[in-house]
């Protein structure tokens, strides 16, 4: 029988000290929200802001997530601690377009992450984040679904699904001495399968002040959100022209559309001072229940045996992970659930996935290898759609189709 808080006295008690009811205006909206600590957008306590006129303390502070429950699906509704810049006006770094083109959707300067761990039973399901994180989700939250709030939506699921191709093809080839091209079809239509049933980018956005609101439909959740189950909640700033630039902003390490972390002060990463390690997630912000739990989750990390940071989920109705002796707090405010909470967290037809290792740094694949070449064509198609579709800038185009041959 699952452990939660309803059935522990002393946790109980606890909740009815944090909880508060909240009635939002459109009864069919009833959801929850929960709330973050103000003030601790600085990752472990030692990053700042790079030196720009569009980012300052507070641009990427999460402050709070509200969740309505509509037709078809959820609301999420962000809110961070200052107005959210909008991109028209502004130009590209490169090229000089209008940087609308490229974000359509309102703005520009950050991505939000959000794991998502239906089940609530430690070790069901997946622990990894993507690339450029550098930090993964607790065994305690495995989760089972992502939704991954970015500028350009789809110009990262497919620079993802790219990255995941040729990971998948050097896997293959490592087993087998060679990927022939029907290899090479089937992992095209394996990982395309994967991305959907795990990830969700959200196209329906709209911004105003400093909130920001996405819909995530029921078919990709299983159901509308529920504050039985467990979130992740990362928050990165947004390298939004990175498919421009043709040298990576971290050598050697994929990174997707997340703006890195580096020692010192600079115009194109957060910086880290006081002469901290400079291996720390470059994650603004986390949903915790506390500034000193965010410090604490951020700063446990060791490269010597790979370990990365891992990030603690909140349960808005305060269920405790099956098999975790305990819960995360936090400081929630309800309202009644659109749809009736099974005591049980679990949803039939979902079988628990196995638990994942962080997807490692890719290693440079020879450029005269037959890997590499068997892979071109692919990935020019790829980038000819991108450029089709318009989004992605004609520099972008050149710049990335110059480096993709260059590997002949």
């Amino acid at each position: 029988m699952r452990t939660n808080k309803t059935t522990l006295p002393a946790l109980k008690a606890l909740m009815i000290l944090t909880m508060s009811v909240v009635m939002l205006p459109d009864a069919r909206a009833e959801g929850f929200m929960v709330t973050d600590p103000r003030g601790d957008d600085f990752g472990a306590g030692d990053l700042v802001y790079p030196n720009r006129d569009d980012m300052d303390k507070g641009s990427l502070d999460l402050e709070r997530i509200e969740v309505e429950h509509r037709k078809d699906g959820t609301w999420f509704k962000v809110r961070l601690g200052r107005k959210i810049p909008d991109p028209k006006g502004q130009l590209t770094y490169v090229g000089k377009e209008p940087l609308q083109k490229l974000a359509r959707h309102g703005f520009y300067t950050f991505n939000i992450d959000i794991y998502v761990d239906r089940d609530r039973v430690v070790g069901s399901g997946r622990t990894d984040t993507l690339p450029g994180r550098k930090m993964s989700v607790s065994q305690n939250d495995a989760w089972e679904k992502a939704i991954v709030l970015t500028p350009r939506p789809k110009v990262a699921r497919a620079y993802y699904s790219m990255f995941l191709e040729r990971e998948r093809e050097k896997a293959i080839e490592a087993e087998k001495g060679r990927v022939d091209r029907e290899d090479v079809l089937q992992a095209q239509e394996d990982i395309q399968k994967e991305i959907s049933k795990y990830f969700f980018f959200p196209e329906q956005i709209s911004v105003t002040g400093r909130t920001i609101r996405f819909f995530v439909p029921d078919s990709f959740l299983g159901e509308s959100a529920s504050p039985e189950w467990g979130y992740s909640v990362l928050v990165t700033g947004c390298e939004v022209e990175q498919l421009s630039k043709v040298v990576e902003l971290t050598p050697g390490e994929f990174n997707l559309m997340v703006i890195p972390a580096a020692r010192g002060r600079h115009r194109d990463r957060f910086g880290i001072v006081n002469d901290s390690d400079g291996n720390q997630p470059p994650v603004i912000d986390v949903l915790a229940p506390s500034i000193d739990e965010q410090k604490r989750m951020l700063s446990d990390y060791d490269t010597r045996v790979d370990r990365l940071a891992a990030a603690r989920a909140i349960s808005p109705a305060g269920t405790i992970s099956e098999g975790s002796a305990v819960g995360q707090g936090g400081t929630v405010a309800m309202g009644t659930p659109t749809r009736a909470v099974g005591g049980s967290g679990g949803f039939s037809g979902v079988s628990p996935q196995p638990s994942v290792r962080p997807v490692p740094a890719p290693v440079p694949v020879p450029t005269d290898s037959p890997e590499a070449r068997r892979t071109i064509p692919a990935r020019l198609k790829t980038l000819n759609t991108l450029r089709d579709d318009g989004l992605i800038s004609n520099e972008e185009y050149l710049a990335l189709r110059r480096k993709i041959l260059s590997e002949i």
